[in-house]
Formats: structure tokens, C-alpha cells, sequence
């Protein structure tokens, strides 16, 4: 079975506050257990104070610690896909549909993963971004019929809280990783995960 773990980095406003980039990234293995292995290595690092932080998130962590589990994370078996949104050239009609929006980048994760033609199994973990039943059953549908296999897999979604996913908290380090490099050109983050990006993808709608 392929796990693919997704989550986000940025906003999906339109305000003069608003971030420029909106990144949506996955984190795709087969084995979950290089996932808290990463996740394992980067705790014992740090000071007493901070070993049982509930979980590890980009925006909160310093550069240390946000590199640390960044080069951790690109010794294990794991691939990164990224889809990056320059807001600035998105439709009028589509910046109050955030939910379709937010729809449209994760099918291109979703489609991109015919590359793994011999996979028969999927499962789709996705951060709560959705909070709705109504919603996610919506975002279920459209990304279940965004596969274009003759054949195609089984698949299963959930929506998960990233404290219980340690697959959710790299891509979430993932997503801030490629985030940090279009929004601000920080590329010391990025240049740790580009050479394992199976997938970056621009997109304007």
C-alpha cells in the first residue's frame, strides 16, 4: 500500500494581507514507519523542555529544528509532490470558492500518482482542512474521480489531526519548506527537499 500524507502552507484569501503563494505537498511512502522514525530522530534533539511538544509544526519551529527534520526526513524512503498556486492569476469566480479551490490543487497530487502504475492500494491522509461531513464527502468524490486508471486502485481517504499522523507533520515541514522558497525566496529550506520533489507543480487557474 502507498500512504500519501497532505497537507498546506499559506492562505487561500485574497486581502491585501493575504500570502501571494498557497502551497498545497504530500509526503508518499510505503512504509509508515519511516515517518515516526524521522519524527523519533528530530525529538531526542531537543532540550528537555520541548521533547513532548504534541506535535511538530513548520510555522512554530526555529530554523534548526525546521532544517533538522527536513535532512531527516530526505535520508528515509520517502517522496515529496508539491503544488504551488500564484494567487495573483486566479479567476475572480473561483477566490470566494475556497473549498473548490483547495479541490482543484490536491487533484493534481491526486492525478500525478499514475506514475505509480503498480501500486493496487491507496491511502489518502489529508489534515483537517475541511471541517464540514458535507465538504469532505464533496472533496472525497472529486479527488476519487480524478484517478484516470483503466484499472484503477483501491483508494481510501480520511481526514486526520496531525498530532496522531507523523506523516502530516512532515508534509506540513514539506509545504512550509516550498512556501518559504516562492513566498519569501528563502531557500535554505527548499534546496533540503528539492531533491526528493517527485512532483512541483505550478498551477494558475
Amino acid at each position: 500500500m502507498l500512504y500519501i500524507f497532505i497537507d498546506e502552507s499559506g492562505d487561500l484569501g485574497f486581502t491585501k494581507k493575504s500570502t501571494k503563494y498557497y502551497v498545497i505537498a504530500s509526503v508518499e511512502t510505503r512504509n509508515l514507519l519511516r515517518l515516526s522514525r524521522t519524527i523519533k530522530k528530530v525529538r531526542k534533539t531537543l532540550r528537555k523542555k520541548k521533547k513532548n511538544i504534541p506535535e511538530f509544526k513548520f510555522a512554530r519551529s526555529d530554523d534548526v529544528t525546521r532544517k533538522r527534520l527536513l535532512e531527516k526526513a530526505v535520508e528515509e524512503d520517502l517522496l515529496f509532490s508539491a503544488i504551488i498556486l500564484q494567487k495573483q492569476a486566479v479567476y475572480e469566480y473561483l477566490r470566494n470558492r475556497k473549498d473548490k479551490l483547495h479541490n482543484y490543487l490536491a487533484e493534481c497530487i491526486a492525478e500525478s500518482l499514475v506514475e505509480y502504475s503498480d501500486e493496487k492500494k491507496f491511502k489518502l491522509i489529508i489534515d483537517k482542512f475541511i471541517m464540514s461531513k458535507e465538504r469532505r464527502k464533496e472533496f472525497n468524490s472529486h479527488l476519487l474521480n480524478s484517478y484516470k486508471y483503466s484499472n484503477p486502485p483501491k483508494i481510501e481517504i480520511t481526514h486526520e489531526d496531525s498530532q496522531r499522523h507523523s506523516g502530516l507533520q512532515i508534509a506540513d515541514f514539506v509545504a512550509g519548506a516550498v512556501f518559504q522558497y516562492y513566498e519569501r525566496g528563502r531557500r535554505e529550506f527548499y534546496d533540503i527537499v528539492k531533491p526528493k520533489l517527485r512532483l512541483e507543480l505550478k498551477k494558475w487557474f
